[in-house]
């Protein structure tokens, strides 16, 4: 008798401790996330490859986690490497699912802001770009973007030799 409660105990031991060994997948993911984001922001210079894998981690996570309020904050992380690695439309992507499925992200504004710049930077689209400027000035007229979509509008279109000319003229330095 006395062996089998010694062996249920350490049968109940040994389950425990099992279960306690149990690793979390979600913070497991978090921490490699963590990991590559450390690598990636830590160089000179983005590294494309590196960038692209960031990107496809920050979009894995949040497919897992939909709802989790990491999840926006990865997407968003997510759209800024894509726009700066030239990848415009596939960050718009990641803008529109912040504005789609994170409305109250502390973010939105900033979403706005960019999609109307790479519509206008990358995309050449200047009528998108006009509709998110001009939404993101309706919205927020007291963001400290705000000056800066209001300059983007003013001037949209322009070429660089124009730009100059306008700013030159401003300056009072017209030859």
């Amino acid at each position: 008798m006395k062996n089998i409660s010694r062996l249920g105990f350490l049968v109940l031991i040994i389950v425990i401790a099992l279960g306690s060994c149990k690793k979390d997948p979600k913070k497991e993911q978090i921490k490699a996330i963590s990991n590559l984001e450390s690598e990636l922001y830590g160089a000179q210079a983005m590294d494309r490859d590196k960038g692209l894998h960031m990107i496809d981690s920050y979009l894995g996570f949040s497919e897992q986690y939909p709802n989790d309020t990491l999840s926006a904050s990865y997407l968003f992380k997510a759209g800024e490497i894509a726009m700066n690695l030239q990848l415009g439309t596939q960050a718009i992507f990641y803008y529109d699912k912040i504005l789609s499925n994170f409305p109250s992200f502390h973010k939105i504004p900033e979403c706005i802001f960019l999609k109307a710049f790479i519509f206008e930077n990358q995309l050449g689209d200047l009528n998108k770009a006009k509709q998110f400027y001009e939404m993101f000035i309706e919205r927020y007229p007291n963001h400290s973007l705000s000056n800066d979509a209001k300059a983007s509008l003013e001037y949209l279109g322009l070429s660089p030799e124009a730009l100059i000319k306008i700013f030159q003229e401003k300056n009072g330095e017209m030859n």
